[in-house]
């Protein structure tokens, strides 16, 4: 147990009597479900230290995790992966400046460029023939989009993806440190994998900046994550940069749910009930491939499995009910795929019934996977001017011609159709369509 935790249950224990934030004092909530939680709710009270200017217990934690991760530094943050996000694009580009970005990047990173008035390139991945899914981003895709954009001040790229591909970061760091640009990857997905070996953690692989949610994978509560860095020197610069965006009242309940992981992750179990756990679903995702089930193709994040079961006459969203109604809950489940995410805190027990569950699930006839040809729109303006701009929702059939008023991924394959500021021609108009969207936000 970290020394934030510490300090929080030493509080609880000392009785005190309590006359700040926040209202429910420590007492049970008027409602079930959440028990002795709010006893270690707290506030920035005395002994507790404050989160963007920490110097004291939480800056302990994090301090731990950067040891824990080999991080030059490293940042708490209770604001999930999208805090971590803005963070991080405010630490390495300036408003104005260019970023070669993946296609595939979450909206938050699109939300954040609109604050930070940043102009992106795009790299469109390329899909996999069989299933339709995005691959990972290659160093030859992003030594090409350097080639074409020398301008760009950094590399954005996610890694794993939603999917689970998982990128050549090693690769694609030596071409940024070749062209003196920042790396910054969304490794919101990735939290665990320095519990494997090798250790595929970006910040290991030579990024400059990465995100990760702790929360995704990790026993932590939801919106714990953590900035990672290698650059030396910039601790100052990015707690200014968190505080910008992040709340003045961080949950202390997900800090010290953080904080009390630390034991855990440190010992020899962590990465022993890891391993076991990602062979046990690579047996799962064996048997399903003899039964027809396709994976995406490339290096698979080993936390994750994605199937695609269009061979065996099943839609995302039919797999996901008949998954439902075996009582297993998928992350993701629409379009052609089902994604489910493990840990070592399932049972033996989920296991067991995935096996069974895909084993049994009954043959029907094959679909066809969909293919839509994904291509880059126009820009007609800036991501901040297209976001800030008065918008009007319109039938999709009435969009071309149209600028799109923000970002627009279906997912799968989850690559923006269209993102603010660009112009909806006749064709994407009709994917979008194909994609089941019925509305569009437009610039009025």
């Amino acid at each position: 147990m970290g020394q934030l935790l510490n300090a929080a249950l030493a509080y609880v224990n000392a009785g005190f009597s309590r006359f700040h934030m926040p209202g429910h004092k420590g007492a049970p909530l008027p409602y079930p479900g959440l028990g002795r939680a709010t006893e270690i709710d707290l506030t920035e009270i005395s002994g507790m230290d404050s989160l963007y200017t920490a110097d004291g217990v939480i800056r302990e934690t994090e301090r731990s995790y950067a040891e824990l991760y080999g991080t030059a530094d490293s940042f708490i943050s209770a604001g999930g992966s999208t805090l971590c996000i803005q963070a991080m694009l405010a630490l390495a580009l300036n408003p104005g400046d260019t970023l070669l970005i993946a296609r595939g990047a979450h909206v938050a990173s699109v939300n954040a460029m609109a604050l930070l008035d940043l102009h992106p390139e795009w790299i469109l991945p390329s899909a996999d023939p069989n299933t339709g899914l995005s691959l990972a981003i290659t160093a030859e895709q992003v030594a090409a989009g350097l080639k074409a954009h020398p301008h760009a001040k950094a590399v954005y790229i996610t890694s794993p993806t939603f999917f689970g591909t998982m990128a050549d970061i090693s690769a694609i760091s030596q071409v940024c440190k070749a062209q003196g640009t920042a790396l910054l990857v969304d490794n919101a997905h990735g939290a665990h994998l320095p519990f494997f070996a090798p250790n595929r953690h970006p910040i290991a692989q030579g990024a400059d900046f990465c995100c990760d949610s702790l929360h995704k994978t990790l026993p932590v509560l939801t919106g714990g994550a953590i900035l990672h860095t290698s650059v030396v020197g910039c601790t100052a610069r990015a707690r200014e940069k968190l505080s910008l965006f992040g709340s003045t009242s961080p949950s202390y309940l997900v800090m010290c749910s953080i904080d009390g992981a630390l034991d855990y992750l440190r010992s020899p179990t962590a990465s022993e009930e890891m391993r076991r756990t990602a062979q046990r679903l690579t047996q799962i995702k064996q048997k399903a491939a003899k039964r027809g089930f396709l994976t995406p193709g490339g290096e698979e994040d080993p936390l994750r499995l994605t199937l695609c079961a269009a061979p065996i006459g099943y839609s995302g969203e039919q797999l996901g009910e008949y998954l439902r109604g075996q009582k297993i809950e998928p992350e993701y489940a629409a379009g052609g795929c089902c994604v489910l995410m493990a840990s070592p805190f399932n049972s033996s027990e989920d296991f067991e019934r995935l096996e069974y569950t895909l084993e049994t699930l009954p043959q029907r006839q094959s679909l066809s996977v969909q293919q839509i040809e994904i291509t880059l729109p126009l820009r007609k303006l800036s991501v901040r001017e297209a976001v800030f701009a008065p918008h009007e929702a319109l039938p999709v059939e009435k969009t071309a011609g149209r600028i799109a008023g923000s970002l627009i991924a279906p997912c799968p394959p989850g690559i923006a159709l269209v993102s603010a500021g660009e112009l909806i021609d006749e064709q994407t108009a009709i994917s979008l369509k194909k994609y089941g969207i019925s509305r569009v936000s437009v610039v009025k």
